[in-house]
């Protein structure tokens, strides 16, 4: 139910504030919590937007709430600031951010819409979770400027969610429990739900977006019974719940790891911690909530720790603090189940999708450095077989074997481009492409493979011959305003070109459900095929948009899959 709604001007005298364009006309709204304050402000098209930013969504997660799940917030007296972003939940990476608090829950509301209607609940609204690695990153307007969809009279919402071992650590048993980085998106989806008629949007049509771990965030509540209704669509960049890191199957263990590489006041408990199976999980949660933030951030980098066999991924591309599968007997639960076999079973919620993948997505994390990574496997073709894919020990060489072939007749350690496309492929595009190609049998999927290399998304100087392409994050500046691309003059013709032909096919799905809704000479007059369960179609974005066939080797590693693989699989 949402609660009625009070606008009030402040006062109107326009004025230009920096590259942001405030102006000085304020607005107070009322939402389920109390009265918010917000500033009008002007795109670098001089359409005018109300930003509402550092709404609260949640309890501050700390003291006896840390490390359990969110709570909603107390509702508050007088009339809250939201006219800047001060929040940013705890980085686990380097660099540090001044603005990091463990009372980080807010989110951020644009919206188009005039005083006067403000409350008809029209408009749909873009839900936008940022990635990170699940353990870095935020919703700031720094990084996630609305601009480009408010221009297409889009409302947009962005979040913060806890991060790294605040968001991810979980006993496993119940005491601490898991996800709850995700029920943090859940409770602010449940939010935009219940006020976003106020801001002028209409809460039937939200659609949930994000980028790496925000996509397969997006993906876990796609699958999520708990999630049921609070969307009508979702947009997925550059990952999936069925990406290899994306889902870490020995939660205690990491717990467990953190909890003996803290100081413990105890020689009783140093005792126990010498033996990690026995410590107490309602020990471990005590000191956990009584640990300093430098101690959790020093202490938190354990993945090297974690035995091979436990990884979730690469040795190389694991990550220690992600989702996984909670017991389905917990009634607040919200990933349960196997990634794969959910999405094969159709035990899903069945709305239109948009997703994709950029060309060459490991560049960002530098050609020689991959190169060196991948030679690991020269010796050892086994261990290309992630942790989080069913194989039995005897079928991993084969397959590691059948897979190097698509890439090389050499060594990986003296091809730089093979170890680029690998990489790519095995960890961001086939995957990717599987969950579109499974969840094709139950709905609408709509695919792209972003393969201009543009000034504009510019995050990785380095090119390979052989794997020329975009560096995964170079989508995100072709759709959000950041400090990068605040005049868009400064770039080539093409770049402006493929970012108004990006906003307009997002902005599109996000209103119709359909990316190239109507004839569009901005978009060459396409038809963007949908992915059907006989055909993967997707859509080439590069200078020029084509419609295309068989993302790269996807149909391979569904023949190598299915001769070595096990049949229920967790990711692919």
């Amino acid at each position: 139910m949402v609660h009625s709604q009070v606008v009030r001007f402040l006062f109107c005298q326009f004025h230009f504030l920096n590259s942001l364009y405030e102006t000085s006309a304020n607005v107070e709204v009322k939402i389920s919590d109390g009265h918010i304050r917000g500033r009008q402000l002007l795109t670098e098209r001089k359409t005018p937007y109300f930003a509402f930013q550092d709404i609260p969504y949640a309890k501050p997660p700390v003291g006896d709430l840390r490390f359990k799940e969110p709570v909603k917030p107390e509702k508050w007296e007088g009339v809250l600031n939201t006219t800047e972003n001060r929040k940013v939940c705890i980085q686990f990476s380097d660099p540090s951010d001044p603005r990091e608090t463990e009372d980080c829950l807010v989110l951020n509301v644009y919206t188009p819409v005039n005083s006067e209607k403000l409350g008809t609940h029209e408009l749909a609204v873009l839900v936008w979770i940022h990635g990170g690695s699940f353990r870095r990153w935020f919703g700031a307007m720094d990084s996630f400027g609305p601009d480009y969809f408010i221009d297409k009279n889009v409302i947009v919402v962005t979040l913060n969610y806890r991060l790294g071992p605040l968001g991810f650590l979980t006993t496993n048993d119940g005491v601490i429990p898991a996800n709850n980085g995700l029920k943090d998106q859940h409770l602010a989806l449940k939010w935009v739900n219940e006020n976003i008629e106020v801001f002028g949007g209409d809460p039937a049509k939200v659609t949930i977006a994000g980028q790496s771990a925000g996509a397969a965030s997006v993906g876990y509540h796609v699958m999520s019974k708990k999630s049921a209704g609070l969307f009508r669509a979702a947009i997925m960049q550059s990952a999936c719940p069925l990406t290899c890191w994306s889902l870490q199957k020995y939660p205690e263990d990491a717990a467990k790891l953190l909890g003996s590489n803290l100081k413990w006041n105890s020689r009783v408990l140093s005792k126990l911690l010498s033996a990690t199976k026995n410590i107490s999980s309602d020990d471990l949660l005590k000191k956990l909530q009584s640990a300093s933030i430098a101690d959790l951030k020093k202490y938190s980098d354990i993945n090297l720790q974690v035995p091979l066999s436990k990884k979730n991924c690469h040795a190389f591309t694991s990550l220690t603090w992600t989702p996984v599968i909670e017991n389905e007997e917990d009634e607040n639960a919200l990933v349960t189940g196997m990634s794969h076999e959910n999405i094969k079973e159709g035990n899903i919620n069945r709305v239109p999708v948009l997703m994709g993948i950029n060309s060459e997505e490991s560049l960002l994390f530098g050609a020689q450095n991959i190169q060196l990574q991948c030679s690991l496997f020269d010796p050892s073709l086994k261990s290309m077989i992630t942790g989080n894919l069913r194989m039995k020990e005897g079928n991993k060489r084969p397959a590691g074997y059948s897979i190097k072939n698509l890439y090389t007749e050499s060594l990986f350690s003296m091809d730089r481009a093979a170890s680029v496309n690998l990489i790519s492929d095995m960890v961001f595009a086939i995957p990717t492409a599987r969950h579109a190609h499974l969840q094709s049998n139950y709905t609408d999927v709509y695919f792209y493979k972003f393969s201009h290399l543009g000034k504009l998304g510019r995050l990785v100087n380095e090119t390979v011959p052989g794997a020329e392409g975009v560096a995964h994050q170079e989508e995100i500046e072709y759709l959000f305003r950041s400090s990068n691309n605040r005049d868009m003059s400064k770039f080539p013709e093409e770049d402006r070109i493929t970012h108004d032909r990006l906003v307009t096919m997002w902005s599109q799905f996000v209103k119709h459900l359909n990316p190239t809704k109507g004839k569009n000479e901005l978009l060459q007059n396409i038809v963007w095929p949908k992915v059907t369960p006989q055909d993967f179609f997707y859509l080439d974005i590069n200078t020029t948009l084509a419609v295309a066939k068989d993302l790269k080797n996807f149909r391979q590693y569904e023949k190598i899959y299915s001769s070595y693989a096990e049949e229920k699989l967790f990711t692919y």
